[in-house]
């Protein structure tokens, strides 16, 4: 790496950490200044809710602690959560603010570029760093002598400059991505919420719909005695999935694996969180726990219709209050499932309605899957040009994507 200077970020940054602002004296009025503090800090943006905030009658002799538009801080209490690292960098909306004792501010330098150094930090070496050095108390912690001691390799301020405005063109693919993504949840939000009540009716159906009782729907199944099947779980996140395809590990006993239920495709399964995320329909065979219940339709209606009206708000309150009184962890009875009354539409606008919907949760996947192309193509530029394995030509223009 001709060129690149190894140092430390200390000489080339103007750190600061906050002021020991009283908590006695917080202010609720929301014309006072807002207040940072490490509990503000997430992974990459700040948060505002519960802030607090300090009289604009108290602000004398503070200038100091006023932070700017650009920049960076990073949380010197647990810096380091399993959400990952709690450093972002401030913008027009978060300002004014002042800045709060255990934050840390960094600026750059005559020699080091801003963006450089905020993509410098979040990089998994900076983060490795972090955890290696935090002390390990009730409350770890890294101060500002250890952000300083951060060993780093500076190139010349134009390929700083240049690398910058690379991931930056990555960043803003990322940003604008996550935008859509939530623009089309809250599509299908929308949808899900006016389609499933009846609020609004499809082009072509307006057959009234009756009430149906959810064990009138419904079968209970207990199928057992398949322990050569593979043992499923049931996700929030990712519905019903192999458990040996998990990323988090669950211990079970194999031996009691006779016990456990079967479940085929279009099978639904009401598990223990089903007060909070709903019921999961299955596309695979396999087995799960005998502490869920797996129910499966014994009416003619449309599977798709109702995986997403088993996910909807509406399901999930009603089921939330008509297992009141049970405490998360405990089984939720057939019983308690099978009293509530449902809307249920003729099958063809069930089945249009499905299609909607699938539709619209369709186009949110695919934008997932090109937001974590994006991120992946990033985390490998970071890789590449943050160390100098690849070098940049400070003329050429680079496109995300």
């Amino acid at each position: 790496m001709k060129t690149w200077k190894h140092t430390t970020i200390g000489p080339h940054i103007d750190l600061l950490s906050g002021y020991a602002f009283k908590s006695n004296k917080y202010s609720s009025n929301e014309n006072d200044v807002m207040l940072l503090r490490g509990d503000n800090i997430v992974q990459g943006q700040l948060r505002w809710d519960g802030v607090k905030r300090w009289s604009v009658l108290e602000v004398d002799g503070l200038s100091r602690y006023e932070l700017k538009e650009g920049d960076i801080v990073l949380a010197m209490d647990r810096t380091w959560v399993k959400a990952g690292l709690k450093c972002a960098r401030l913008t027009a909306e978060d300002l004014p603010c002042l800045l709060v004792q255990r934050v840390a501010r960094m600026r750059g330098s005559d020699d080091l570029e801003i963006e450089f150094l905020y993509h410098t930090l979040l990089t998994h070496r900076f983060t490795e760093y972090v955890k290696g050095v935090q002390t390990e108390t009730a409350i770890p912690h890294i101060s500002t002598r250890q952000i300083r001691e951060f060993p780093i390799h500076l190139p010349p301020l134009p390929e700083q400059q240049k690398i910058a405005a690379i991931l930056s063109t990555w960043d803003r693919a990322i940003e604008l991505t996550e935008k859509l993504i939530a623009a089309k949840q809250k599509r299908k939000q929308a949808l899900m919420q006016q389609l499933l009540t009846g609020k609004v009716r499809l082009p072509d159906f307006d057959e009234e719909w009756s009430l149906r009782k959810a064990g009138d729907l419904f079968n209970a199944r207990s199928m057992k005695k398949h322990p050569n099947e593979p043992v499923l779980s049931v996700t929030q996140d990712q519905g019903v999935v192999r458990r040996d395809e998990l990323d988090r590990k669950i211990s079970m006993d194999e031996t009691t694996t006779g016990t456990y239920k079967l479940v085929e495709p279009e099978d639904f399964v009401i598990s223990l969180r089903s007060f909070q995320g709903g019921l999961e329909m299955s596309r695979l065979r396999g087995i799960v726990s005998p502490a869920y219940h797996v129910i499966r339709p014994k009416v003619k209606l449309d599977s798709e219709y109702f995986r997403h009206f088993f996910k909807s708000a509406e399901f999930i309150g009603r089921l939330a209050v008509a297992i009141i009184g049970i405490r998360d962890g405990k089984q939720i009875a057939f019983d308690d499932f099978s009293f509530l009354n449902f809307r249920f539409p003729p099958v063809e606008e069930q089945s249009e309605i499905g299609r909607v919907l699938t539709l619209a949760e369709n186009e949110i996947e695919l934008l997932q899957k090109k937001l974590a192309s994006l991120q992946s193509q990033k985390r490998g530029l970071m890789q590449q040009l943050l160390t100098g394995k690849v070098r940049v030509n400070v003329d050429q223009e680079t496109e995300a994507g």
